[in-house]
């Protein structure tokens, strides 16, 4: 039998689902600009050392491997953050909408939508000015 319910618990789903959408993207951004900058700060020190032993011709051929090592290794490094970082991204994003099917149909019992914002009955709003003095009485 068909259950009628309120429009408002239906858009719940998908508010959740587009809040942990948005939670991800930010999620994932910034922990991709993070390691952007420190690659880049590495591959700036990295270039800085080399200007500097090429002044000195008897350590630049010892440290050029050197350097040179570390700099795949930080290349390395980047590519296996990119795709641990995507890859915690990707399963947020799956998480987001099995979860989002799930409390649309229903399926668990723990995945019925919570109210966000609580019922407050109505009541009279105060006087304007400030409490415990009354406006337009006469003694």
């Amino acid at each position: 039998m068909f259950v009628l319910r309120n429009p408002a618990d239906l858009g719940v789903h998908y508010t959740e689902l587009f809040g942990r959408l948005c939670l991800a993207h930010a999620d994932a951004t910034q922990r991709l600009q993070y390691l952007a900058c420190r690659l880049s700060m590495g591959v700036m020190e990295n270039s800085l050392r080399q200007s500097i032993l090429r002044r000195d011709q008897a350590f630049y051929a010892a440290d050029c491997v050197e350097l040179e090592d570390r700099l795949a290794v930080l290349f390395d490094a980047g590519a296996e953050g990119c795709v641990t970082i995507l890859r915690s991204y990707i399963e947020d994003f799956t998480n987001a909408h099995i979860r989002c099917l799930e409390a649309a149909f229903e399926t668990r019992a723990e995945a019925l939508p919570q109210r966000l914002i609580p019922f407050v009955p109505q009541r009279a709003l105060p006087l304007p000015g400030p409490a415990g003095v009354r406006t337009g009485t006469r003694r």
